[in-house]
């Protein structure tokens, strides 16, 4: 009876937690459409000044200021980097960085040392994205699964939110939902 009654409970909360990740979506999207300085000049800063393999990026808010929240590797110092940058002007509001890679997993790692004998531009893929399906990218992610390191991507534009993957190695878009 317990049980039902925490299944009927959770089930009730998933269309709030579905309408949060939209509302935050759009959020997102107006924070971008807002922002002076773009997401590829953001991605160019922390590949040039921190570290070249960024494996996650997400807008988030800092001291009620839109941020570019990206976690990027280097991995020849074995550094990890959490790096918070102005949707204004590009100023470093935050900045972590741990001094050791232990907490990757295989997959994590694989994934980094392929996409670093890849050619891949990732700003050069962000412009090609938002142009394609006409939309801002709100999220991404480096990932390997089923032995193929790609980028999974969320856009979100006038007709809806769109995720794509992007195959590290051979750059081939694939898009997997369309709302």
């Amino acid at each position: 009876m317990k049980c039902t009654k925490l299944i009927c409970i959770a089930l009730a909360f998933t269309p709030l937690a579905a309408f949060a990740d939209k509302e935050d979506d759009a959020l997102a999207t107006l924070a971008l459409q807002r922002a002076n300085f773009s997401l590829e000049q953001a991605v160019d800063k922390v590949t040039t000044d921190y570290a070249k393999h960024i494996v996650e990026f997400e807008i988030d808010d800092h001291n009620n200021q839109a941020t570019y929240e990206i976690e990027a590797v280097n991995l020849k110092a074995e550094e990890k980097h959490k790096i918070e940058l102005s949707l204004t002007d590009g100023a470093v509001l935050k900045h972590k960085t741990k001094n050791s890679l232990s907490r990757l997993d295989d997959e994590d790692l694989l994934a980094l040392q392929e996409l670093q004998a890849s050619s891949f531009n990732l700003s050069t893929t962000i412009a090609q994205l938002k142009q394609k399906y006409a939309a801002d990218v709100i999220e991404f992610e480096l990932e390997n699964k089923k032995g193929i390191t790609f980028y999974k991507f969320k856009l979100m534009g006038e007709q809806g939110l769109t995720r794509v993957i992007v195959d590290v190695t051979t750059g081939k878009v694939i898009p997997v939902m369309k709302r």
